[in-house]
């Protein structure tokens, strides 16, 4: 009899939906027909106004530069007014909520989102069911209060520091573990040699190949750092990916450019072109990072959003694995002095990412999730 794993997330960003979709992923593969995983917008789907416009309005409320998200993380992250919001969300929420839950009966509940943690413990209960509920947090560095709820079965972070700030948090010490940032498990089967990687991409070979994202929306400055770094490194070829940004994309391409340039718009093919690529640009979302590690590429990290990504930066800093640098002329200015003829820079940098890498982090959580009696995979 299969088994149902559900994924409690909402769209806020690409990454809670990302993380339990590599995780899926990871589970099919350790455990072929014994699963079935879910993966449910709850607020969306499963709750009435102003609950279910929650999603739409995180672009705005993140977007880089504003206060508001910075106010909004630290205003909830207050106990009080944490516990105030959490009360009224759960009066909100959980009469569509625990209805779904006992008509989908799931065997696993695993939260990727900070806000359906408590809650969802909640839910499950209100629910009558026995199913051991999980947290997978998916913020790299820094833990925001809303992730811990002592009374769920297991919590998994993604590096040592995220653990002790859940530990400091009230997280009990046994129900922890690090597993790392899980990512598609494409990203641990690259093999070949890059300068053969890049002639089947298209790519110039002699040429430094310097990758510029900007997420799956295509958000950042990415057409003003590679006006400056092409102007800035006449020795690089540029991969840009302008994600579903449209105008981006099109703005790219009509562009008249110094140097090689290749643009392309939503990709499946990151692990190629990152395994592909000598440097990363990108701003500093955990996905994306860790992605970078597996590849071992250097990262310069343009902008992060403030609250969660913050740690982020800090983690690459001081691990030595890239640079900060949110003014493209400064982006530029690395680039170039990066790719100096001479310099060891950015062989230690590969290093130093590649060290911090954790391939196999989704089949690590794969495991995780389900190791407890009564849900554990039947031996193959």
């Amino acid at each position: 009899m299969r088994r149902r794993i559900l994924f409690l997330m909402s769209d806020t960003g690409g990454g809670h939906r990302a993380a339990a979709q590599a995780i899926g992923e990871a589970v099919h593969h350790l455990y072929p027909d014994q699963f079935d995983v879910v993966i449910e917008d709850i607020w969306i789907q499963h709750t009435r106004w102003p609950i279910n416009r929650m999603p739409g309005a995180y672009p705005w409320l993140s977007s880089s530069g504003t206060r508001w998200w910075q106010m909004v993380w630290t205003l909830s992250a207050r106990r009080r007014l944490r516990q105030g919001m959490l009360k009224t969300a759960s009066v909100l929420t959980s009469r569509g909520i625990v209805r779904y839950l006992r008509a989908t009966r799931p065997d696993v509940v695993v939260s990727v989102h900070p806000a359906m943690n408590h809650l969802g413990v909640r839910w499950v209960r209100r629910a009558g069911l026995p199913a051991p509920f999980y947290t997978v947090i998916t913020d790299m560095v820094t833990v925001h209060p809303l992730w811990i709820c002592p009374d769920v079965t297991g919590c998994a972070v993604s590096t040592e520091p995220a653990r002790q700030q859940a530990l400091a948090l009230g997280m009990p010490a046994h129900k922890l573990t690090v597993c790392g940032q899980p990512v598609g498990l494409r990203f641990a089967q690259l093999t070949g040699e890059k300068e053969e990687l890049r002639r089947r991409l298209g790519l110039a070979n002699g040429r430094s190949a310097v990758l510029i994202v900007g997420g799956g929306e295509g958000i950042g400055r990415v057409y003003d750092i590679a006006r400056a770094v092409a102007q800035q490194a006449p020795t690089a070829q540029l991969i840009l990916v302008a994600g579903r940004n449209k105008a981006l994309r099109q703005k790219l391409a009509e562009t008249a450019w110094e140097i090689p340039v290749q643009v392309h718009g939503f990709v499946h093919n990151m692990p190629e072109l990152m395994a592909a690529a000598d440097l990363l640009i990108t701003k500093a979302g955990p996905g994306t990072i860790s992605e970078a590690f597996i590849a071992g590429l250097p990262l310069i990290l343009s902008g992060y959003i403030p609250g969660q990504e913050a740690g982020n930066v800090q983690y690459v800093l001081e691990n030595d694995a890239g640079a900060y640098a949110e003014d493209p002329a400064d982006i530029a200015a690395l680039v170039r002095s990066w790719l100096a003829p001479g310099s060891d820079r950015l062989p230690h940098l590969a290093q130093q990412a590649a060290r911090l890498a954790r391939p196999h982090a989704a089949l690590d959580l794969a495991r995780f999730l389900t190791q407890r009696e009564g849900v554990a995979p039947i031996p193959q």
